[in-house]
């Protein structure tokens, strides 16, 4: 099942007319809404990190997700601020108001954590970074922002960190998405809900796309298929030794393999290429980490 996350009904409602969702009455806390086929649940949480964890956690044990005989995904969906150097500090550069962007890191501003999803699946957006804070974000002068400054601009909400920390407990990073569309930078109050539907509506076959081609690859690669490939499990025995996995590691590299299969990366020849470079095989546990860190970066 795919689960998507929105924090308003102006964010939900394009969803629910695009996959023609149908509201699941049995549930009192939180609206959610279901496919005919029950393997699409939006969900619409509230504002806020409390809200948006306690959603998160209600489908997820409700629906089972990450239990071994499912194969879910977690979308967290929609409008977000813009921040930084191109929203604060040059008023000429441009505001991306309307564009999606998939969010390739995630920090919480409250407890300075980061979280990094595994965007393994192809996709067509922009990828971004994007700040979780506590309030809603207003323009401020640059000295104020306590922001990092390795990227002209970032986006802002209030949900994904928390999003991403309830999610982990049910699914992987490489089962999680966080897919934001720009409403302003910084000017939050002057955009209505009809305004954060039009901005949703306006992207809807990109991000409609996205939602069918992971529905065709875990619909198409049952888990237990790829488990049964006795020579690819041999293969990646090999590797795990190679790289002097930890039992977190070797799991954690057997789901990316996966991710890349479904996908149609070949990760075969990105693997044959670092030991042709004489990185495989590693000599110790700490330069298989950091091997193992740079073969995902090869992979996505």
């Amino acid at each position: 099942m795919i689960y998507i996350v929105t924090a308003m009904y102006a964010e939900a409602h394009p969803f629910i007319t695009r996959f023609q969702l149908k509201k699941d009455l049995s549930h009192t806390h939180f609206q959610v809404f279901l496919n005919g086929e029950r393997s699409l649940c939006l969900i619409i949480s509230g504002t806020g990190s409390l809200p948006a964890a306690a959603a998160v956690s209600s489908i997820c044990t409700e629906y089972k997700a990450g239990s071994p005989e499912s194969e879910d995904f977690l979308l967290n969906v929609g409008v977000c601020g813009q921040i930084g150097k191109e929203s604060v500090q040059d008023k000429e550069k441009t505001c991306h108001t309307g564009t999606p962007f998939l969010c390739n890191k995630i920090s919480e501003l409250s407890t300075g954590k980061t979280f990094y999803p595994d965007l393994l699946y192809r996709h067509s957006f922009a990828e971004a970074q994007i700040v979780t804070g506590p309030r809603p974000y207003v323009q401020m002068a640059p000295a104020k922002t306590n922001f990092p400054e390795e990227a002209d601009f970032y986006l802002y909400d209030m949900e994904a960190a928390a999003v991403y920390q309830a999610g982990s407990y049910y699914l992987g990073p490489h089962q999680m998405s966080f897919l934001k569309t720009v409403s302003d930078d910084g000017n939050y109050k002057d955009v209505t809900p009809r305004q954060v539907e039009e901005l949703i509506g306006r992207n809807m076959e990109s991000i409609a796309e996205y939602i069918e081609n992971l529905q065709t690859i875990l619909r198409e690669a049952p888990r237990d298929k790829f488990f049964q490939d006795h020579a690819l499990q041999k293969e990646l025995e090999m590797l795990c030794l190679d790289l002097h996995c930890s039992r977190t590691m070797s799991e954690s590299l057997r789901q990316y393999v996966r991710c890349c299969t479904l996908s149609g990366v070949d990760y075969g020849s990105v693997v044959e290429e670092m030991y042709r470079e004489g990185k495989l095989p590693c000599k110790d546990k700490r330069e298989g980490k950091q091997c193992f860190e740079e073969l995902k970066k090869r992979l996505l």
